[in-house]
């Protein structure tokens, strides 16, 4: 370990002290947000990495935030899901409130968004995930209502991970919002939540729609000037359809994100089991290695872990399915190739075969 990381373990806000959560040791900070902060730590019996997720102090005099907070280490105890991050310890300290969880060594989708769309056969296993560990939640009775690509993280093992439950709602209760009042994130929001209604898990799957449209796009389906502009666009249903902006994305992926972004509940998926279920009969004929090896190709191709941390976890088969990444680029690439011979060749056919017609024009010129 480097000094600098030493000096970081001992003191990770300058305080000249060694923190501890639990029976955790704080090593230094890699997040934070509006609510909390989360810092990267050991457990010291274990000896194993955990996140910590610490709520700020100005934040937890705040009953919503505090109350959100509590909620999500509820809602996330409840879980047991492989595509769901998990907590081991909720504690209380000093005044101050900590979740200790399962600590993901990947970027989150915004991240990854930030170099350029995701091939839709990557994008498809990650939407099967997410449906998976939706189905779970919702079975549970909760909703997430937040969900957007900053909240779900690629680790390096390949797995998908889900997080942040912070505005989770019981399915029986109204504990965080009064009727009317929307809360989420604009551009992610179902139609639903724009204007207040009723939720229930069918709103994850529209969130979960426009999450695929934009990883495969590279855009979001609804944008505007300010929130009332995006609420508008959303109640309305106007985008641009993804065949347009996205047309090498298989027809039957692009049905899939249409039917889960269906404005009215009852054209949409009735649950999140069903939008799993197709998503898996797309994958089954359109990508034939593990979806763990595929997210892991995809992460080294994006230069997100190194070719010797591939190299231990795929095989040599597998080391090669980088190269099918480039494949719509490619795909183009060739359509602009043949055109380019098609446009050459009847030229060539019209000035070698001297149709009647030309002849008759360069009389005419004459």
């Amino acid at each position: 370990m480097s000094s600098k990381a030493r000096e970081k373990e001992k003191d990770p806000e300058g305080k000249g002290r060694v923190r501890k959560v639990g029976a955790c040791r704080i090593l230094e900070e890699i997040g934070r947000g509006g609510m909390a902060r989360v810092y990267r730590g050991i457990h010291e019996l274990l000896q194993r990495e955990v996140a910590i997720k610490e709520l700020l102090p100005e934040a937890s005099k705040d009953k919503e935030a505090l109350s959100r907070f509590r909620r999500e280490a509820l809602a996330l105890a409840g879980f047991r899901h492989q595509n769901i991050v998990t907590l081991y310890d909720l504690v209380e300290k000093n005044g101050g409130l900590y979740m200790v969880m399962e600590l993901v060594d990947g970027p989150t989708l915004s991240e990854l968004l930030k170099d350029g769309p995701l091939p839709a056969d990557v994008v498809a296993v990650i939407g099967a995930k997410l449906a998976s560990a939706l189905d779970h939640a919702h079975f549970n009775r909760i909703i997430h209502r937040d969900l957007k690509p900053s909240n779900v993280m690629l680790a390096r093992s390949g797995e998908v991970k889900l997080t942040d439950f912070g505005i989770a709602k019981d399915e029986e209760l109204d504990a965080l919002t009064r009727q009317g009042m929307a809360i989420g994130t604009p551009s992610y929001m179902s139609p639903e939540q724009v204007i207040g209604g009723k939720l229930d898990p069918r709103t994850d799957l529209f969130s979960l729609g426009v999450v695929l449209y934009e990883c495969m796009s590279g855009a979001r389906p609804f944008v505007g000037a300010n929130a009332g502009e995006i609420f508008a666009r959303i109640r309305d249903g106007k985008h641009n359809r993804l065949s347009r902006i996205a047309p090498h994305v298989p027809r039957e992926f692009r049905r899939i994100v249409g039917r889960a972004m269906k404005v009215r509940l009852s054209d949409r998926y009735q649950d999140a089991a069903g939008m799993r279920r197709d998503l898996e009969a797309h994958l089954s004929k359109e990508v034939r290695l593990s979806h763990s090896a595929l997210l892991v190709a995809f992460l080294r191709h994006r230069k997100k872990i190194s070719e010797v941390e591939a190299g231990e976890r795929l095989s040599q088969k597998d080391l090669s399915i980088s190269l099918s990444f480039d494949r719509p680029k490619a795909r183009r690439a060739l359509f602009w190739l043949w055109a380019g011979v098609l446009a050459l060749g009847a030229a060539l056919y019209v000035a070698l075969a001297q149709p009647k017609w030309l002849e008759e024009v360069a009389k005419m010129l004459r």
